[in-house]
C-alpha cells in the first residue's frame, strides 16, 4: 500500500523536496560535463597551424590554419594555465522532468581554474600532456522555484593526455562536490575516474570531423541528511543511488571560416548504468541524445566568446527517474592565460 503524502511529516517532505532538487543539481552538473566532450581538447586550438600533411606541404600551399593537434613547438614553455569563464542560458526545463513538471529559467554559470598544465612535450612517436587542478564553478537560477537550488561545483582534477597524429588518447581522475549556497553544505560528493579517445579528420583546410568515445564510472554518495526515511516509492535510501556507468559517443563537425571564428555542430548520444535503481529490484539504464551548435569567436590567444544551442533527451528504465527532454541555448565568454 502506497503512503498518502498528507501523512507524510512537514520534515521528511522537506527533506524529500531538498533531495528531488539535488537530482537536478546532479544532472545539469553532468550535462555540463558532457556537453564539454563535444568541444576539441586544449591543444586542438583554433586560429593556429595545422600539421602537415606531408613533408614540405606548407612550402607548396602555405600554412593551414583549421587545428592544432600539439605537432609544433612552442616559441617558450609554460607550465599554468588559468581560465575564467562566465555564460548565461536559457532552458525550459531546468529541474530535467516531465512535461507537467517542468520549470524554465535563466541559468548562470561562472567557473574559476587554475591547474599546473604543461605545454606537450616529446614522448616516443607523439606528445604527452599532464593536467593537474582544481575548478569552482557557481550555478544560479533566476525563477524563484529553482534558486532555493542554487549551488556550487568544487572539482580536483588529474589528467594525462598523450597526442598522436590525429589521435589524442586521455585518462584521468575528477573529484567534484556540490554543496548548496544557502548553509554551504554538501549534497553531493563523487569520484570520476574516466578515459577517452578523439579522431581528427580534416576534410578540407577549414574544415574538420572530430570522433570520439568516452567512458566513466561515477562512484558517488549523498549525505544521509538528504536520504529522508521514506517507502523506496518517494525517496532513494542508498547513499550510493547514483553510482554509474557512462559511456559517451560524439561527434563534432568543426569548420573554420575565419582565422577567428570557428562552427561547431556536434552529436552526442550517452548510455549509463546505474548500480541501483531507485526502485529496488529492478534495473536502470538511460539513454541520452544531445545535439546542437556552437559558435566560437577567438579575439586572440587570451579571449573568446561564443554562443551556442542544444535539445537533449533522456529517457530511463527506472519508474522513479522520469524521461524528458530539454531545450537551452545562451552566450559565454572565456580568458585563458597561460604562462
Amino acid at each position: 500500500m502506497k503512503l498518502s503524502r498528507a501523512l507524510i511529516p512537514a520534515s521528511l517532505l522537506t527533506s524529500f523536496s531538498i533531495a528531488h532538487g539535488q537530482q537536478a543539481a546532479i544532472q545539469q552538473l553532468q550535462n555540463m560535463q558532457q556537453q564539454q566532450l563535444s568541444m576539441p581538447q586544449p591543444e586542438l586550438r583554433t586560429g593556429t597551424n595545422a600539421p602537415e600533411l606531408y613533408t614540405g606541404e606548407n612550402e607548396d600551399i602555405g600554412p593551414q590554419h583549421v587545428l592544432r593537434v600539439g605537432t609544433s613547438e612552442a616559441p617558450r614553455r609554460r607550465y599554468f594555465d588559468g581560465q575564467l569563464d562566465t555564460q548565461i542560458f536559457y532552458t525550459d526545463n531546468a529541474n530535467y522532468s516531465g512535461s507537467h513538471e517542468r520549470v524554465s529559467s535563466w541559468v548562470f554559470v561562472n567557473t574559476v581554474q587554475a591547474a599546473f598544465a604543461p605545454d606537450p612535450f616529446n614522448l616516443g612517436p607523439g606528445k604527452f600532456a599532464p593536467a593537474l587542478g582544481f575548478s569552482s564553478q557557481w550555478y544560479n537560477y533566476t525563477d524563484n522555484r529553482m534558486s532555493p537550488l542554487d549551488f556550487d561545483a568544487q572539482t580536483a582534477f588529474a589528467n594525462l593526455r598523450y597526442l598522436l597524429g590525429y589521435w589524442q588518447f586521455g585518462v584521468g581522475v575528477n573529484y567534484t562536490r556540490l554543496l548548496s549556497q544557502d548553509g554551504y553544505n554538501s549534497t553531493y560528493d563523487e569520484w570520476l575516474p574516466n578515459m577517452d579517445v578523439q579522431r581528427i579528420i580534416p576534410v578540407t583546410t577549414a574544415t574538420a570531423f572530430i570522433i570520439g568515445d568516452a567512458m566513466s564510472y561515477h562512484f558517488s554518495e549523498v549525505p544521509q541528511l538528504l536520504l529522508p526515511t521514506l517507502p523506496p516509492s518517494f525517496a532513494p535510501a542508498r547513499s550510493d543511488i547514483n553510482d554509474h556507468f557512462d559511456n559517451t559517443a560524439y561527434v563534432t563537425f568543426n569548420w573554420q571560416p575565419t582565422a577567428h571564428l570557428t562552427v561547431q555542430p556536434f552529436y552526442r548520444f550517452q548510455y549509463s548504468n546505474y548500480k541501483n535503481a531507485t526502485v529496488p529490484g529492478s534495473i536502470r539504464n538511460d539513454y541520452l541524445n544531445a545535439f546542437g551548435i556552437t559558435l566560437i569567436y577567438n579575439f586572440n590567444q587570451y579571449i573568446s566568446a561564443r554562443a551556442f544551442y542544444s535539445y537533449t533527451t533522456k529517457s530511463s528504465d527506472d519508474a522513479l527517474s522520469p524521461s524528458y527532454d530539454e531545450m537551452n541555448g545562451g552566450v559565454g565568454a572565456t580568458l585563458e592565460i597561460k604562462f
